[in-house]
């Protein structure tokens, strides 16, 4: 992005001297530095990584002045450079979307951010293996977007999987959420904030192996060897792949890092050692690959988790090495969290029909699937406008109900077990739902609408944490079975802790959890819910979904990246599909909005998608909008008359469907 007071004719000269600039200062920072310096082990060290990136993507040209004002207050974040912003990537939404980017399958299809890991899927699981179903392409799926876009996701993150089958008993949910270390505590990052985000401190013990492993054990189809699921993407990463735009501009953005911590990040820096790989170039990741087969050979993931093996001391090691304190008794222990999906009933009785009586399945755990259930039950109270899509009113409804969910985030929190906390139990109760309902419509008087005045009128319990970057992927099969998945590294690489024997990038999950004896600009206490503890896994916005048919047929699969905008994205596209009858196609393409409460303003994608009129309306209701570069990605499957109607999120991160 270029500055608003750059000319752009002059833009490359100015950049190329601050890029020279940048190495210059670096070398001679780095150059007779002790090892560890570049290893993260001081904080020193840290800042100097931090100041090697760029701010984030928020525009402050371009606004419309009327409609908006920057608070530099609210924006916490401004000064942690490591984020998931991946500026030099052209992301827009659209109002007219190519019909192209909607995939029609009559078997099953795969909605993702990489078509490339798609078709893996298809190819080498659902069409090679007739038997084979939703759970097993899940585990290909998954371990190819980990190999390919490896800024977001990877077997050194974590996440959650919703997994619907033909019979209830059949439904499940895992969380494989990264898990802190036995060593950690709710002050451990008192004196060094960057240190949750940068090093092996920020590293959280990695679960997405377990995850997918448990998967298939659990809900595999029995058809298909694990062997048969991981050698695929091995394969992939042995031979190589072409760089994308996305992954392309991901590295761009990090190039000063990736040149500095060289020794670590070699698959990622060109022939001359002067650059960092282009698109379009080929990219191989073959110590990921060695260790992935490894793996396949097993026909499990014990040697990952396995204390005497060299891939856990390898980890560790590299983990240590960067100044943190998980040791192989953390990969040892670790486990998932395996329960029923939480789950609701919505658009109950006949006035809906065709889309009556559905129901919501959803992540809970450390998740914020109770959230979106929340603000599902709260919009249930509303009725359908077909083509109502920011009209006054249904946006008014839908903002609250935002406002209202991020109220119900922060009570939640990590828990054991199949019975639910009281404090997760509260948001689920309809009286919760009902209390923001009468408070809609208290302020939704002879055609006046208005948002409360003050933020404390929504009753958030605590600071309602910030999580990052995912990936999302859907899937449906042939044989009835859904599966709704998402993944994380968390930041843009994660820790920047890459083991380079493995092949594994390090989660900065640790960052996720709350600051003990740090409230907010706000003044509201961090949560007690989200503190570090050992084995704890923090809050995440996440809410991998399957909504099922009256009859128990999966009708959407949703599911969605990009931090804090997760929940609200996941609501917008229901609420689009069922409430405003919307094509998929449109749901996706065209503009979200979004309202987290604190900081308490409106995020619109687009200011002249949505109009002068909804920006005019929204401001008389009282809210401040802001126009931001889109930040979050859904990928989607829509059961039409027996059809599989399936869209990635191609104008946000350029993906692409695939079906059969």
């Amino acid at each position: 992005m270029l500055p608003c007071s750059i000319n752009p004719s002059t833009a490359p000269n100015i950049y190329s001297i601050r890029h020279i600039l940048t190495l210059l200062t670096l070398s001679v920072l780095v150059l007779g530095m002790p090892s560890k310096m570049v290893s993260f082990a001081s904080q020193e060290s840290l800042q100097r990584i931090n100041s090697l990136l760029r701010g984030s993507a928020n525009r402050d040209c371009d606004n419309f002045a009327t409609f908006s004002h920057q608070d530099e207050a609210d924006d916490r974040s401004n000064k942690d450079h490591h984020n998931i912003d991946i500026d030099p990537l052209p992301r827009r939404p659209t109002l007219t979307p190519d019909s192209q980017l909607l995939k029609i399958g009559l078997h099953g299809a795969v909605s993702s951010d990489l078509e490339i890991c798609s078709n893996l899927a298809i190819n080498e699981v659902l069409l090679k293996f007739p038997e084979s179903n939703a759970a097993d392409a899940a585990v290909t799926q998954a371990l190819c977007k980990g190999m390919v876009n490896f800024f977001n996701s990877g077997i050194g993150g974590g996440g959650y999987v919703v997994f619907s089958g033909k019979n209830n008993d059949d439904h499940l949910s895992i969380d494989f959420r990264e898990k802190a270390p036995i060593g950690s505590h709710k002050s451990m990052f008192a004196n060094c904030s960057l240190c949750s985000k940068i090093g092996g401190l920020a590293v959280g013990v990695p679960g997405e192996l377990m995850g997918l492993y448990r998967l298939y054990e659990e809900r595999g189809s029995g058809h298909v060897r694990w062997y048969d699921l991981v050698e695929p993407v091995a394969k992939l990463g042995s031979g190589g792949w072409q760089i994308g735009e996305a992954l392309g501009a991901t590295l761009e953005l990090y190039e000063d890092v990736f040149l500095t911590l060289k020794e670590d990040w070699s698959f990622v820096i060109n022939s001359t050692q002067n650059g960092v790989l282009k698109e379009g170039d080929w990219i191989k990741r073959p110590m990921l690959s060695n260790m992935l087969m490894e793996l396949a050979k097993n026909g499990s993931v014990a040697p990952f988790y396995d204390p005497d093996h060299w891939i856990a001391k390898s980890m560790i090691n590299t983990i240590e090495k960067h100044n943190g304190i998980m040791n192989l008794d953390d990969v040892a222990s670790y486990d998932v969290h395996v329960t029923k999906p939480l789950s609701m009933k919505i658009r109950k009785g006949e006035n809906y029909i065709p889309d009556n009586d559905m129901t919501v399945l959803t992540s809970g755990g450390s998740s914020s699937g109770a959230a979106l259930l929340a603000a599902l039950r709260i919009m249930d109270n509303f009725q359908n406008e077909e083509g109502g899509d920011y009209v006054k009113e249904n946006t008014y409804q839908l903002l609250e109900s935002m406002k209202w969910m991020a109220s119900a985030r922060s009570r939640l929190g990590d828990y054991q077990g199949e019975t639910l906390p009281e404090h997760i139990k509260e948001v689920l109760d309809p009286e919760w739902a009902l209390k923001a309902v009468k408070t809609i419509r208290a302020n939704s008087q002879d055609g006046k609408f208005k948002t409360l005045e003050n933020w404390t009128l929504y009753d958030p319990a605590y600071d309602i944490n910030n999580p990052h970057g995912t990936a999302h992927f859907s899937i449906v099969d042939s044989h009835g079975n859904a599966v709704s998945l998402t993944t994380t590294i968390n930041l843009l690489f994660g820790s920047l802790v890459h083991d380079p024997n493995t092949g594994v990038i390090f989660n900065n999950e640790m960052d996720d959890f709350a600051q003990f004896n740090k409230s907010n600009s706000f003044e509201l206490a961090p949560s007690i819910y989200n503190f570090p503890e050992p084995g704890k896994r923090p809050l995440s916005s996440t809410a991998p979904t399957v909504v099922l048919s009256e009859l128990g047929i999966p009708d959407l699969v949703v599911g969605a990246s990009g931090g804090s905008r997760i929940t609200t994205s996941v609501l917008q596209t229901i609420v689009r599909t069922y409430w405003y009858k919307m094509p998929l196609l449109e749901t996706i393409a065209y503009p979200r909005m979004h309202h987290q409460l604190l900081p308490d303003r409106v995020e619109v994608e687009s200011f002249p998608m949505v109009g002068k009129s909804t920006l005019y309306n929204l401001k008389k209701m009282g809210y401040t909008m802001r126009e931001v570069f889109p930040k979050s990605v859904v990928n989607a499957i829509r059961n039409v008359r027996g059809e599989w109607h399936a869209v990635s999120d191609y104008w946000r991160k350029r993906g692409i469907s695939s079906v059969y």
